[in-house]
């Protein structure tokens, strides 16, 4: 009971300085964030933010996580990664996307020496979302592909597609952006378990 108590306690207090981080976001450049600023803001200590993250990278870490969770990697069965439409997790994460677009844009040009290291993770990160999604969804043993290869390739797709639609201010819809990812790691897919 004690530890059920304390488990939920840690998830509050974590999602605490996730979500003062995201709003300090809003407000000041990324290089501008202090550990100090996310504290106060949470209302928790120096010691509790370290008990949980590294540095404050970690914690961008931490928001996207919950981003690829509920936008991009809702798809519990095979008919949900070949369907014929995509999502409407995936058109409503365009959708959040689009609105802070400037944010999310601006925030590239920020992170100063942590862009390697954040780069490097939430790629991975994302990686591994979708390769536990695949395993989740389909039998490896089906794939001529490795689903650690098919699952990079996927991530390569939504990393590069979004990218450039956001830096091109959007050109194509919400929806079509969604539609043509959807296409293609559905094709992905299908090529690497045989169907179509």
């Amino acid at each position: 009971m004690g530890f059920e108590r304390g488990e939920r306690q840690a998830k509050r207090t974590k999602k605490a300085l996730v979500q003062a981080f995201s709003q300090l976001l809003h407000d000041k450049n990324y290089n501008d964030i202090t550990v100090n600023d996310i504290t106060n803001l949470a209302d928790a200590g120096r010691s509790t933010f370290y008990r949980y993250f590294k540095s404050k990278a970690d914690v961008l870490v931490e928001m996207h996580e919950g981003i690829f969770g509920r936008f991009i990697l809702n798809h519990s069965s095979a008919s949900d990664w070949l369907s014929d439409e995509p999502s409407s997790e995936l058109v409503e994460f365009f959708r959040k996307f689009q609105k802070s677009g400037p944010v999310q844009l601006s925030l590239t040009y920020t992170l100063g020496s942590d862009i390697d290291y954040l780069t490097r993770e939430i790629i991975n990160l994302l990686n591994e979302k979708i390769e536990e999604s695949l395993h989740s969804c389909f039998s490896e043993s089906d794939s001529n592909i490795p689903f650690a290869v098919l699952a990079q390739a996927i991530s390569g797709t939504y990393s590069q597609v979004l990218l450039s639609w956001v830096s091109k201010h959007q050109v194509l819809s919400v929806e079509k952006i969604a539609e043509y990812i959807h296409r293609i790691t559905r094709s992905v897919i299908q090529e690497a378990i045989g169907q179509s």
